[in-house]
């Protein structure tokens, strides 16, 4: 009696799978490679949509685990993007918080410095959720080198008393005052001292200058400075690709493996599109005007952000790849003795032209 129910349950199994079987043939799903990419076609043999699995590494700077949490970089939403399909546009212009319509990307350029200390960019991402609907989504990103500075110093400070302290403005003994900053005479000549003003109110960070934990502050500082622009852009198009239903599920990643070499997979489904490039500047243009956007027939979802300042954790996370060999060649140009080097005398007088603080 128990062989025969045994039997009768496979026999129901084996049907179930056939009717799966069948529907999946309906459907027309094809599986490419080996097996981590699905496609779905239509009637007349074109590829509709796309289901896939991609691998995201650390290594490969596709994800970066900033604790708690491990964040798909620019690099990892890229390389998603290959199966998702969306379309990043960079409009001619954007408008900012004030009003003023400029160029886009935007950098604001210190005058003292000579140097970038802010950018604005504006980005857009084109293209199907994987439930089949037109989706655009928009963002304008502040980028704040110089705040991101701060939050670097502030964290420093926490962890090294030595490396300077929170404090107020008032009652300092102040050498020089710059655009950004105070220089401090601590009655040392060999402790040359610096206040960085956080806001109005006098609240500040009082820094040592020859600490080596704010030596390597400034160094980062300079190294965002250079590539303020080129990183700005590919925090925006994580935003906006972060945005969009096809990537959203994204952002954070649960990964696994050793540090520095985590990896995650990811589901991504995308749907095959024939905009041309004056479509998708068309589509573009009519969700910057606002209303009703209609794409062969069918009503597009439109989702903007709005005005968002770029978080240090986007800042530490985000490094362009000539960003990562300056930077390594600065480090080894700290680290490399130099034959006969005379010793360096501790500085005493400050100038105010082009200062970093």
């Amino acid at each position: 009696m128990a062989v025969a129910e045994q039997a009768l349950t496979q026999m129901q199994d084996f049907q179930l799978l056939q009717k799966q079987l069948e529907a999946v043939k309906k459907q027309n799903i094809a599986v490419l490679g080996d097996g981590q990419v699905f496609v779905k076609r239509t009637a007349n043999g074109m590829i509709r949509s796309v289901k896939g699995s991609v691998t995201l590494s650390e290594q490969s700077g596709d994800i970066a685990y900033i604790y708690p949490k491990t964040m798909t970089t620019s690099k990892g939403f890229n390389k998603a993007n290959q199966i998702a399909g969306l379309s990043i546009i960079t409009p001619e212009k954007l408008q900012l918080p004030n009003g003023d319509i400029v160029v886009n990307p935007f950098p604001m350029v210190e005058p003292r410095s000579g140097s970038i200390g802010k950018v604005w960019v504006k980005k857009m991402a084109i293209g199907y959720s994987p439930t089949g609907v037109l989706v655009v989504t928009s963002a304008t990103l502040l980028y704040d080198v110089r705040m991101y500075f701060v939050q670097d110093v502030l964290k420093k400070v926490g962890k090294v008393a030595a490396a300077g302290t929170l404090t107020m403005e008032f009652g300092l003994n102040i050498v020089k005052e710059t655009e950004y900053g105070i220089f401090v005479d601590s009655g040392d000549p060999k402790r040359p001292q610096a206040f960085i003003r956080i806001d109005d109110s006098g609240l500040g960070i009082l820094i040592e200058l020859s600490h080596p934990d704010i030596i390597k502050a400034v160094e980062t500082y300079v190294q965002k400075k250079l590539f303020a622009e080129r990183n700005a852009q590919s925090i925006a198009e994580r935003l906006v690709m972060s945005k969009h239903p096809a990537l959203s599920n994204i952002a954070y990643v649960e990964a696994t493996g050793p540090d520095k070499a985590k990896v995650a997979k990811v589901p991504v489904v995308g749907f095959v599109h024939d905009f041309n490039q004056d479509q998708l500047l068309d589509i573009a243009k009519q969700a910057e005007q606002g209303g009703e956007i209609v794409v062969n027939g069918q009503k597009a979802q439109v989702i903007d952000a709005g005005v968002i300042e770029a978080s240090a954790e986007e800042m530490m996370a985000e490094r362009d790849d000539e960003e990562v060999v300056h930077e390594a060649q600065v480090v080894d140009a700290t680290v490399t003795p130099v034959p006969d080097a005379q010793p360096v005398k501790p500085v005493t007088q400050f100038s105010t032209g082009g200062g970093l603080w």
